[in-house]
């Protein structure tokens, strides 16, 4: 199929990449940013534009992939929609339930697809995680705890730093947590936050949540961009039979220095060490989707509560009080 990416930054690059190795042509790359739209264009060899919904117009477009910053996703994704394009949209799905929803409803509507990138799901290392749980290597599982962050979002312009524009550390990067905790938990009954920022001096945003499952199981996400440099994921599953365990840095002492070089990316794309990027895994099956109906691992109601989830932790930080769902 054509493929025409909405968004030429760091995922924008990295998705167009993926659909390539898929099998998909890519058609061309917009952005409101020109040169970001030409670095893609001359990285795959396809048209790069800064009218996104002159794009979507086009008829030789079959698949948009949306990776510009999560207040303008309802925006594209009706247009999209609207035009009959199947959509892959980065996550989260939009920064409200309610747009979630609108969102989910412009595609079922329109009768195309929409797959939301919770790439968490495809990691090999929270693969095999889920795959012993169901193997009953630990037993029933009674707690979670999982761990993710890194430094604070880059670049004075960056929309990452932008609470209203990305919902900070709890919107945009634990919810991936929140989606895969959900994903091999079930549905969650109640949730508890409290969250720190501060803008000097150094900008930080750290949240802990905590989450009553329907099925009584009790998980704490900590989220944070307060770390000096890098980026750090930890998971573990208690039950009554045995613990899961896992650390991206696996070092008993690590220290860093601040980075503070103003050309790297604004915000880190966490990796994985092994043949197959869980980036692309996604993409195989959003592509299996498209091309045989199959249904994929992330459907676009799982999106939906993911952002509830979420909302809910921001309401109980800024409450003071639970929130049930």
């Amino acid at each position: 199929m054509n493929v025409a990416i909405i968004g030429g930054g760091a995922m924008g690059a990295l998705h167009a990449g993926n659909a390539v190795t898929c099998g998909h042509k890519l058609v061309a790359c917009s952005d409101r940013r020109i040169e970001q739209a030409e670095a893609v264009a001359k990285q795959f060899g396809c048209e790069a534009t800064d009218d996104s919904h002159e794009l979507l117009k086009r008829d030789e477009v079959d698949v948009v992939a949306i990776n510009t910053p999560t207040p303008t996703h309802l925006e594209y994704v009706r247009a999209a929609a609207a035009n009959g394009k199947h959509i892959f949209c980065e996550k989260p799905l939009a920064l409200t339930v309610q747009d979630s929803e609108e969102a989910v409803k412009a595609a079922a509507d329109a009768g195309v697809k929409l797959f939301v990138g919770h790439v968490v799901r495809y990691f090999q290392e929270f693969d095999a995680i889920r795959g012993q749980i169901s193997a009953g290597k630990v037993g029933k599982p009674g707690y979670v705890k999982t761990y993710r962050g890194g430094m604070f979002p880059q670049g004075a312009g960056a929309w990452f730093r932008d609470f209203n524009q990305s919902g900070g550390v709890t919107l945009d990067c634990s919810i991936h947590d929140l989606d895969w905790i959900r994903y091999v938990f079930g549905d969650v009954s109640r949730v508890y936050c409290q969250r720190v920022t501060r803008t000097d001096p150094e900008p930080m945003d750290y949240a802990m949540i905590t989450l009553r499952m329907a099925s009584g199981i009790i998980a704490n996400v900590i989220g944070t961009w307060a770390h000096p440099s890098g980026f750090r994921v930890k998971a573990e599953v208690c039950g009554d039979k045995g613990v899961i365990m896992f650390d991206s840095a696996e070092a008993s002492v690590h220290a860093q220095m601040r980075d503070t070089d103003p050309t790297k990316p604004s915000v880190i794309v966490p990796g994985s060490p092994v043949e197959k990027s869980p980036y692309l895994l996604e993409w195989e099956d959003f592509t299996a989707w498209l091309d045989t109906g199959r249904a994929p691992r992330v459907k676009p109601e799982d999106a939906v509560e993911a952002v509830r989830i979420a909302q809910a932790a921001l309401q109980s930080a800024e409450s003071g009080e639970p929130v049930t769902l």
